[in-house]
């Protein structure tokens, strides 16, 4: 436009570097929030100084599991023992619905396009599917024994449920919400992730102690990861190339390489850990310690223990915000 100076292409050079600096200096700045189940309250950890600011009571009953809106506005936090979730504004900290799930809500994760609220519920045997606008259920589709976590294939076409007590994974299809296929898996299958290209799923079954790699395409399982020790909660790196797996007995996290499949290497951390997630940057990871009433804090380049932060009692789910499309769940 005449009378306005045009910026020569160094200088916008010099300003999109800065702006990406910015970025990557703000890459750092995520919550992590934890659901300690005994005292019936959220934790919320500042990644940057690996301490809790601020610890909120929502109101239902041992809080399990949590996940985000994908635009980081709201929390859902599931409750097992008031069979409901708990939505949350992320920004003012309050609870502004309580919505109706199954028996024993347990594991909460929010459909790809953003709209609705999917909840497994291992008391009932099926999964509770919420309106997130309208805020009310629209759908409680039947799966396989002890449902514990929802997890949906990037596109937002399929749905995969771990099923802990018949040993199996439920395959539903999101448009139709119809249960499609059944694909075994160990008995205690629970934590469960998906790469970012929907290539590999992984599913813990503890009973077995073993983590299966499946093929997300062809549905078949490429391999079984033996693991002693209970593995159980999982979650997959934002790059695709390593999966982090918790042991509850064994009390360490396996790094798996998802090239050649196999674990790579054994981190001890904590005391009847539990749920791992980690922050969109992939540069950490935080473990839920159950008996140290403490969550762990890994740095994923050195792949050594940085922090542990004490948070409420039996702390037990946990998801950083943004959350994107991983969620640190199992039962």
């Amino acid at each position: 436009m005449s009378g306005q100076k045009r910026l020569k292409p160094s200088r916008i050079a010099v300003i999109a570097f800065l702006i990406a600096l910015t970025s990557i200096a703000q890459g750092w700045a995520y919550e992590v929030w934890v659901t300690n189940q005994d005292d019936h309250t959220v934790s919320i950890i500042d990644t940057e100084t690996n301490k809790v600011i601020a610890t909120i009571t929502p109101g239902g009953k041992k809080p399990h599991n949590v996940a985000f809106s994908h635009d980081g506005a709201y929390a859902f936090i599931a409750n097992v023992g008031t069979n409901d979730v708990n939505m949350i504004e992320t920004k003012t900290r309050k609870v502004v619905a309580t919505l109706p799930a199954g028996t024993k809500a347990h594991g909460p994760a929010v459909t790809p396009d953003g709209k609705q609220l999917w909840v497994a519920n291992p008391g009932s045997n099926d999964v509770t599917v919420i309106d997130i606008q309208q805020r009310k259920t629209i759908d409680t589709i039947s799966v396989g024994k002890a449902p514990a976590l929802v997890v949906f294939d990037p596109k937002g076409t399929r749905a995969y449920i771990s099923n802990g007590g018949s040993g199996d994974l439920s395959v539903i299809d999101v448009k139709s919400r119809k249960v499609i296929k059944v694909i075994e898996a160990g008995k205690g299958a629970m934590g469960t992730d998906i790469t970012w290209d929907g290539k590999l799923l992984l599913v813990t079954a503890g009973d077995v102690d073993r983590i299966d790699v499946i093929d997300a395409i062809s549905d078949k399982v490429k391999k079984r990861i033996a693991r002693q020790g209970e593995p159980h909660g999982l979650v997959v790196s934002p790059d695709g190339k390593r999966a982090y797996v918790t042991s509850r007995k064994a009390n360490v996290v396996s790094v798996i390489d998802l090239k050649s499949l196999k674990i790579v290497k054994e981190i001890p951390a904590g005391k009847r850990i539990d749920i791992v997630t980690i922050t969109p940057n992939g540069r950490r990871l935080y473990v839920t310690s159950r008996d140290t009433n403490s969550v762990i804090a890994i740095d994923t380049a050195t792949e050594k223990v940085v922090a542990e932060i004490p948070v409420g009692k039996d702390p037990h789910g946990i998801t950083a915000l943004p959350a994107g499309h991983h969620q640190g769940s199992a039962y």
